[in-house]
């Protein structure tokens, strides 16, 4: 699993807002399933990875990305964007 910055989550993510991004980022850290790292550099630097506890959910998503994949349809251009990353083909 990799470190990222705010604006690389943020481009890997489709059709979320900075104020959705922001607020589902500290969820997951307060959960301890994302781990925040902020440097004391000019312009500030912050990176987020996933903690031990986080990097335990992987399988689980992938198995959920899998079985949608059963299912997955494309309707039209406002469904949802299938998951980008995610390994698995039909």
């Amino acid at each position: 699993m990799e470190t990222l910055r705010y604006s690389e989550i943020r481009k890997e993510m489709c059709n979320i807002t900075d104020a959705v991004l922001a607020a589902t980022l500290k969820h997951l850290i307060a959960d301890d399933i994302v781990c925040r790292k902020s440097y004391d550099e000019v312009p500030p630097r912050v990176e987020y990875s996933l903690t031990e506890k986080g990097k335990s959910i992987v399988p689980i998503l992938y198995s959920i990305c899998k079985w949608s994949g059963f299912f997955y349809k494309h309707v039209d251009e406002s469904a949802l964007t299938r998951c980008q990353k995610c390994d698995y083909h039909r």
